[in-house]
């Protein structure tokens, strides 16, 4: 059954419309970086009922804990009175506007930074310039935007995977700058509305996250970004997200020319329940299929329109070749100043298979285990935080590319795919305007030894490419060992866009039966940290 999404989106809005009269802005916070995240010891306390696990967070849900400004400042003085210009740009928002009816704000973002890989001598330079606007109009919409323009080069690793990909991971396609440099850009917005009392609409380009970890195994922010159509409703202990988006699968024929990627939808359903004052359970599923099959043009198919029903049952009677992902989150609030969270994925389900021992090749799963501590040892802002991810070989993968559960060359999850082990741990130690980092990881995982064959990692390979049907296991191919270290001191100038001057090292190796590569990396920047980029992997 095809369905036309313009006119789909079209008639959804129209009947909205209908609705604004009971309508109340709904902000966002886009203080994604984890690093800065100034919520999380208030929102991860016994009793505060937040939904952590769905972001981007409300702000107009966490100003129901806890003034959001009074965190954002927390124990830096502020100049009182009205701010000039120069004041604004280490203090406040650059520019605001703020009446009965209408509030915007506009802040600049940026990123200059240089460094020096000393393997192999190599200078780096990262030179990004931006803005975000952001507000509320009237008492029916409020609305994000931003955009960023990037010229960089990369230490060696990453530059390996930019030109490898053809995308600066996270951040979109990239094209050759000077002799050695990468040019990338990227934009994100959306608009954002109340209907009624319990339910919110969100149109917008961009990531979305599910987790309470640093990865998520269900659904990432380390792609890039995508247009989508999201409501949420929140109600007793509950929210329920349901989300449309369109994704595209990046073809290098057609690079540089006037044809189209190939595109394809997805359909994201996740419920969190908050059961008592400590636990939450997550019930996840998604759907992922191609715009354009064996049999002609599909589009958007009417049939996973509907918000609470169940996608594996709906693809199976279809006969379709979908590809289905369901999953579980948990988090336990143990104490005040400690949380324990999880996940697990699944692909496949048969259980004869699971139990049989024999190590199917359709055994798709995977799971994480963490915890994070707020204060530890009674520590003010000494926050600690340790991971544990696996996934099975050809979890997330399908019989041909375009049904892969990823976006323009990045899987959609965990940023190593498939068919790996990691250890992570993580410590933040905050003292007023100073913010100490430090962060270790060790992967394994078994890569492709040639391009016919598949061993389970790479998502986008097909896994009708296995090489057999029995005997997979975690590290299968190519035996691979990634360390990754990155220690780095910040000081924080402006809440309000995170505008920060850092200086740190990150030490890496690679290691397999074949090679050895190593990266000793020191940088020092001046920038605003408030989106997320994954460099560790």
């Amino acid at each position: 059954m095809k369905l036309n999404l313009r006119k789909t989106i079209g008639s959804i809005f129209c009947f909205c419309a209908l609705l604004t009269f009971t309508i109340d802005a709904q902000e966002y916070s886009h203080y994604e970086n984890g690093q800065f995240a100034p919520f999380n010891r208030h929102i991860y306390k016994p009793g505060s009922g937040f939904h952590t696990s769905l972001q981007q967070y409300s702000l107009t849900e966490i100003n129901e804990i806890i003034n959001s400004d009074s965190v954002l400042y927390d124990g830096l003085r502020i100049p009182k009175g009205k701010l000039n210009f120069w004041k604004r740009i280490f203090h406040d928002d650059l520019l605001k506007w703020e009446d009965e009816k209408i509030k915007i704000v506009i802040n600049p973002l940026f990123n200059f930074e240089g460094g020096y890989e000393s393997v192999d001598g190599q200078k780096t330079i990262v030179n990004s310039r931006g803005l975000f606007v952001k507000g509320n109009i009237g008492n029916h919409f409020s609305f994000y935007t931003d955009f960023i323009e990037s010229q960089a080069t990369f230490p060696n690793y990453l530059d390996q995977f930019a030109r490898e990909t053809n995308y600066v991971p996270g951040q979109g396609q990239r094209k050759n700058f000077g002799s050695n440099g990468h040019d990338y850009a990227q934009a994100t917005g959306y608009i954002s509305f109340n209907a009624a009392k319990y339910f919110n609409f969100q149109l917008g380009n961009g990531k979305n996250f599910i987790g309470d970890g640093y990865r998520s195994l269900l659904l990432s922010d380390a792609a890039f970004s995508y247009p989508y159509l999201k409501f949420t409703t929140t109600f007793w202990n509950v929210k329920y997200m349901i989300m449309w988006n369109k994704m595209l699968q990046y073809d290098e024929e057609k690079d540089n020319t006037d044809y189209r990627y190939p595109a394809k939808y997805g359909v994201f359903h996740y419920l969190d329940w908050n059961i008592g004052k400590r636990l939450s359970v997550g019930l996840f599923e998604s759907v992922v299929w191609a715009a354009e099959d064996t049999t002609g043009h599909r589009g958007f198919d009417a049939h996973y329109l509907n918000p609470i029903i169940f996608f594996r049952p709906v693809e199976y009677t279809q006969g379709s070749p979908d590809n289905v992902t369901m999953g579980l989150n948990m988090k336990y609030i143990a104490a005040k100043w400690a949380t324990l969270y999880g996940q697990f994925v699944l692909g496949e389900f048969k259980f004869d298979e699971v139990f049989s021992g024999e190590k199917w090749w359709a055994n798709k799963q995977g799971f994480q285990v963490g915890v994070k501590t707020f204060d530890l040892f009674g520590v003010k802002n000494l926050d600690v935080q340790a991971e544990y991810n696996q996934v099975r070989p050809y979890t997330y993968s399908h019989y041909t590319t375009i049904y892969a559960y990823g976006h323009l060359n990045q899987p959609l999850a965990h940023p190593f795919g498939a068919n790996f082990r990691e250890g992570l741990g993580i410590l933040n130690y905050k003292n007023r305007r100073w913010l100490f980092r430090g962060e270790l990881m060790l992967t394994k995982y078994g890569e492709d030894t040639n391009d016919d064959v598949s061993w389970g990692k790479d998502v986008f390979k097909p896994n009708v490419d296995r090489p057999y049907d029995y005997g997979h296991t975690i590290g299968q191919g190519v035996s691979t060992t990634v360390y990754n270290a990155d220690v780095n001191l910040s000081y924080l100038i402006n809440p309000r866009n995170m505008f920060n001057i850092v200086a740190g090292v990150r030490l890496r190796q690679l290691t397999t039966d074949q090679c050895t590569q190593e990266t000793q990396f020191v940088y020092f920047g001046i920038r605003t940290s408030l989106k997320n980029l994954y460099y560790d992997f």
